[in-house]
């Protein structure tokens, strides 16, 4: 029986510690409490940001909007107006909770990017409306056209407001509102270049890039390798083209910008060997270049090398890992993505972040402008309090209790106290 419990006692444990500690946080059971989990703990954080003094938190967020906005870093900017509530402290993010629960139009987001907007002095104000898209008032669009078209005739400026009145008419009661409607701010839309953030090429450009690193040039193999995957992968239609081409192009940018870390390029690394082989890639390329031909027919032959040489056991944890960071890119934004891919290390990381961007959005920028790398392990959902992590600690306290039983009764058994001796009564 001592034996016995030697040997299950570590498996009970060990059972213990892998579901409390869960690392997999969308499991089945535990994603919206996961989701729910980190988007407290963010909003929590995000209170800790900034000077302790009330009246020093205010120029903080100041300041650093401004400093973001003067690196045109648009993604950065519109997380500091989302956690404004948090970062301004109880009275100044009360109040803009309050003008935000007040308006009517646009998203909880936008809303609260408006009410933010009214912190910040007014040229400031004008910069960030400038470089985001917004929706102009309603009421300004009638004289909008007409100082667009100073040249019309009589009739036609006669017309067009004649007909504008006849539809605001039903809505007269509402006139002094729609007159002082707000600028509808879009909070995290995306850019025309960014819904086109794309550059991987073509199969042409692959093929120069191809020669040149099988010639032995400095070129840059995970680079090379990467823009092969995403173009194979577009090709495919089983719903994953669009995320890899994205993943791939963002990874493309944080790589030649220097951004992502050596510990994350060197696991991105395994990861892409794993899916497209040096052994089997190298030869197919070798013999794809070995004759002379047109662009058109290399570009075809390098495309049949990738096609034929990509690893499909290898290639899924790399799938895998591109549809975090398209979850990633599509919660924040594609420069967001790169913003937070510079403080990532592991493909634990990757899930923290795209965690953390589906709970609180734009608001992960801030916290990884303000925390780095350690900001992203607030994910961590710890002890999962569920009924078998309950019953595995219960057995294995019994268990315990009766090693430490079985214990002393063989101390007991083997170990014999030596008896009193009667002492002489008497003379």
């Amino acid at each position: 029986m001592f034996n016995s419990l030697l040997i299950l006692l570590p498996v009970i444990g060990a059972r213990a510690i892998s579901n409390a500690y869960d690392q997999d946080l969308t499991s089945r059971e535990g994603a919206a409490e996961a989701l729910q989990h980190a988007n407290v703990r963010l909003l929590e954080e995000l209170t800790t940001f900034g000077p302790r003094d009330e009246d020093s938190k205010l120029p903080y967020w100041q300041d650093r909007i401004i400093a973001e906005l003067d690196a045109r870093n648009m993604s950065a900017v519109r997380g500091y107006l989302l956690a404004a509530p948090q970062m301004l402290g109880r009275d100044l993010g009360e109040q803009i909770r309050v003008r935000a629960e007040a308006e009517v139009t646009g998203t909880p987001d936008e809303r609260l990017i408006r009410a933010a907007l009214q912190k910040l002095p007014e040229n400031v104000a004008l910069r960030i409306m400038e470089t985001e898209r917004y929706n102009p008032p309603a009421a300004q669009a009638p004289a909008a056209r007409a100082e667009q078209a100073p040249g019309a005739e009589p009739e036609q400026a006669a017309a067009e407001p004649a007909a504008d009145s006849d539809e605001a008419a039903p809505q007269e009661p509402d006139a002094p509102a729609s007159a002082e409607a707000p600028i509808v701010l879009q909070a995290n839309v995306r850019s025309e270049d960014d819904r086109r953030f794309q550059i991987l090429g073509s199969y042409a450009d692959l093929a120069v890039m191809s020669q040149r690193w099988i010639e032995g040039d400095r070129s840059d193999e995970l680079v090379v390798k990467l823009t092969g995957l995403g173009l194979v992968q577009q090709e495919y239609s089983d719903g994953l083209s669009d995320a890899a081409a994205l993943s791939v192009s963002i990874l493309k940018s944080a790589r030649r910008s220097q951004r992502l870390t050596p510990s994350f390029s060197d696991y991105l690394g395994e990861q892409v060997e794993a899916a497209l082989p040096d052994t089997v890639l190298e030869p197919a390329l070798q013999e794809a270049f070995r004759e002379l031909a047109t662009t058109e027919v290399r570009a075809e032959r390098v495309r049949a090398a990738y096609s034929g040489s990509i690893n499909q056991a290898g290639l899924a944890p790399l799938e895998a890992d591109l549809d975090q960071i398209q979850r990633l890119a599509a919660q924040t934004s594609p420069s967001g993505a790169l913003t937070v891919l510079a403080v990532i290390e592991d493909g634990t990381d990757l899930q923290r972040a795209r965690l953390l961007a589906e709970a609180g959005g734009e608001r992960l920028i801030v916290l990884v402008r303000e925390r780095g790398r350690e900001g992203l392990k607030i994910a961590d959902a710890g002890i999962s309090w569920n009924r078998n992590t309950v019953l595995e600690i219960m057995s294995l306290t019994a268990a315990g209790m009766l090693l430490f039983w079985v214990m002393l009764s063989t101390v007991r058994l083997y170990i014999k106290l030596p008896k009193p001796r009667a002492e002489p009564q008497g003379a």
